[in-house]
């Protein structure tokens, strides 16, 4: 009878599932990992805010970006804490010591290089921030909306303007239809032409014409 009871014990269900808790509690923290570390690679080589979501207008979707990038940073920040304190969970997933270490010193790697450049990131949007008005500005010529982008590196470069026509998108979305790149006057201002806008600067002081060359929305 004895016998009996300890071999219908080894079988029962509880029994049974003790490996599968095991190694879902040796996963988890790999794929913790894993996600914390990728996910904002991913979106960063992108190029575009929450991978080109283009919602509402380019100003919103850069104050997006700016507390996406400490969003990100945080990740990086929890993902390589569990990357050295779960280590010896690691060891007993991966079986081969030599793999553990590659895999734990590539993902290390990785997440400190990401932080480093958000870092850089955070404190250049930290300064540009306060004059987003400057840096992105949208402009009612007739039926369009032409949008602005002024890339002004200050002393570190040359600085310009990029004029985009603006399409919009289902879901209150749009997309950037880039009309000319031309050079910098200032803190911008449009006014309609005949076949485009005429630029000017803060004086109201004329700069140059530019032309919608055909571009469109369709």
């Amino acid at each position: 009878m004895l016998g009996t009871t300890q071999l219908e014990q080894n079988h029962s269900p509880s029994n049974k599932q003790v490996p599968q808790r095991t190694f879902a509690a040796l996963i988890t923290p790999l794929l913790a990992v894993l996600l914390l570390v990728t996910v904002p690679l991913v979106e960063s080589l992108h190029g575009g805010v929450l991978w080109g979501l283009n919602y509402h207008s380019p100003k919103f979707m850069s104050q997006v970006g700016d507390a996406l990038a400490l969003v990100k940073l945080i990740a990086l920040c929890a993902g390589v804490y569990l990357l050295f304190t779960q280590h010896g969970i690691f060891r007993l997933l991966v079986k081969s010591k030599w793999l553990s270490i590659v895999l734990s010193s590539v993902l290390a790697i990785v997440a400190l290089i990401q932080i480093a450049i958000g870092l850089i990131g955070v404190l250049i949007d930290a300064t540009l921030g306060t004059n987003r008005d400057y840096f992105h500005k949208e402009f009612a010529i007739e039926n369009n909306t032409i949008y602005v982008f002024t890339a002004d590196p200050g002393a570190m470069g040359t600085a310009y303007h990029y004029f985009y026509l603006k399409c919009p998108l289902p879901l209150n979305r749009y997309k950037l239809e880039l009309i000319d790149k031309a050079k910098w006057v200032g803190d911008v201002e449009l006014k309609d032409s005949d076949d485009g806008f005429d630029v000017f600067n803060q004086r109201d002081e004329f700069g140059y014409r530019v032309s919608l060359g055909g571009v469109g929305c369709g």
